[in-house]
């Protein structure tokens, strides 16, 4: 009786919240519109959305080129290629400078490539326990992006970015400015090549 009496105030407790919220436009820049939406009580993810005048698989080559990442995503200090499992995996090392007075970060993550008729959607998903911990750095354990190149016409290419990361001991102020600031960075960043 008890587990039903709980079950039930549950379900109608007026103060819950439902996650993940619906997306809220929250950014709409130089044709980049990102999206937030809380995922649980303390984290974000976003999604950002643009158009690049190119094809996906000279878009898709910018993204994959992983030992050049840091040279144009929001915060990478450095990245590089782990190893190459096959035309599909891949794992893959970042570390993030997060600025004084803030320890640097790192991550670790698989690249899962696939293709569909007119897509081509690249998943990173992390893998905190690929490599051994660097001392210098304070491991990112919780943390997943995924592209969508979507074809459109002919060197027009809808390319979307959705991520989270769960990044402990930020503040909230923060980690909010680097979930706006860093898919327009980037995004900005990718259109430049083309």
């Amino acid at each position: 009786m008890f587990n039903f009496f709980l079950l039930f105030i549950i379900l109608i407790n007026p103060f819950q919240k439902i996650f993940p919220t619906n997306w809220v436009l929250k950014k709409d820049i130089n044709q980049i519109k990102v999206y937030l939406r809380n995922i649980d009580q303390n984290n974000q993810e976003y999604i950002a959305e643009t158009i690049v005048n190119s094809n996906i698989k000279s878009i898709s080559s910018i993204i994959l080129d992983y030992n050049t990442s840091y040279q144009w995503m929001y915060k990478l200090e450095s990245s590089k290629v782990l190893s190459n499992e096959s035309d599909s995996l891949m794992y893959v090392y970042f570390t993030v400078n997060m600025n004084w007075p803030l320890k640097k970060r790192d991550l670790v993550s698989n690249v899962i490539i696939s293709k569909k008729h007119n897509k081509t959607i690249i998943e990173l998903n992390s893998k905190p326990d690929h490599i051994e911990i660097n001392s210098d750095y304070e491991r990112i354990e919780d943390t997943r992006s995924v592209w969508v190149l979507e074809f459109l016409e002919e060197n027009k290419t809808k390319v979307s970015l959705r991520s989270y990361a769960v990044i402990e001991g930020i503040p909230t102020f923060i980690s909010d400015l680097f979930i706006l600031e860093s898919p327009m960075y980037s995004l900005n960043k990718l259109k430049n090549f083309f």
